[in-house]
């Protein structure tokens, strides 16, 4: 008898560290909201690299016309 009611009690408290095992878990929704804000984080750093690129790129090609015409000036 006893046996049996260590038994219950171990099944009973094993099923209570499996519930709260699953109650940590993040649900999809959770993970695939995190993993939609992290690529949206994502895409905002690479649309400001760009940007940061696009205005070095225009300084250069003014460095280059505006050199351009001084070489052309002292033909």
């Amino acid at each position: 008898r006893h046996a049996r009611d260590f038994m219950e009690a171990a099944k009973k408290l094993q099923l209570y560290f499996i519930d709260l095992q699953h109650e940590e878990l993040p649900t999809k929704e959770e993970i695939l909201r995190k993993g939609i804000a992290q690529m949206e984080e994502e895409v905002n750093s690479k649309s400001e690299l760009i940007k940061k690129h696009e205005k070095l790129i225009l300084g250069w090609r003014k460095d280059l016309k505006d050199q351009h015409i001084r070489e052309l000036e002292k033909v």
